[in-house]
């Protein structure tokens, strides 16, 4: 079975599981875990409020947008014109699936009777932006990073930041009190339904080119 069919495959089932998720969470404020995790979170010294605010601060869908779009532009001017042009049609679709599954899902964010809040928000709670769009720019990132023809040092320092970005993301909005470990997972899953399809386009471009 070819890479592309396996990886449609995954995304039918991530689907599957990320509408289930989005379901619970429009039903219900917190799921399991979510308040136990909070608590085990906000009891750390780390990741600290300074760094989770410089995370955030990258992690933004603004920020993302803007800094994916001069991504694409980079890329097309590397000669990965394919990866410009796919990263640049999920940057569009962005905001607006964020927007749209935020207020169909229409999620209150984490009160200050059951949380310490450490910044605060208006917009619902559910799925987090602020790791749904740094999934898709930086997931992306550390695929090419893997799979394009783009210099050593220049993929692994790509590589090297998304992976950074990736890892604290979450951590950080959960430190903060703006969302619920649900949410972050929600943002890893809407994040991930919307960077698959980039990747098998990709996929299978490679494939044809390989005939």
């Amino acid at each position: 079975m070819s890479r592309p069919v396996l990886l449609l495959a995954a995304w039918l089932i991530l689907l599957a599981a990320t509408l289930t998720l989005s379901i619970l969470a429009a039903r219900h404020d917190t799921l399991a875990g979510d308040e136990a995790i909070m608590s085990w979170a906000q009891d750390r010294a780390f990741p600290g409020e300074r760094f989770s605010d410089a995370v955030r601060a990258v992690t933004g869908t603004e920020a993302v947008v803007g800094t994916g779009l001069a991504v694409a532009v980079l890329l097309a001017l590397l000669g990965e014109r394919r990866a410009a042009i796919a990263l640049a049609a999920g940057i569009a679709l962005l905001p607006v699936l964020q927007a749209g599954v935020k207020e169909l899902v229409d999620r209150p964010r984490p009160m200050a009777a059951l949380v310490e809040l450490r910044a605060a928000f208006d917009s619902p709670s559910f799925p987090s932006g602020h790791v749904m769009s740094p999934t898709l720019l930086y997931g992306f990132l550390l695929y090419l990073s893997f799979r394009s023809a783009l210099p050593l040092w220049l993929r692994t320092a790509a590589g090297t930041w998304s992976g950074f970005v990736l890892v604290f993301a979450g951590p950080a909005s959960v430190w903060l009190g703006v969302h619920w470990p649900s949410d972050v997972l929600g943002g890893w899953a809407w994040g991930l339904v919307l960077l698959l399809p980039l990747v098998i386009v990709l996929e299978a471009s490679r494939g044809r080119e390989a005939v």
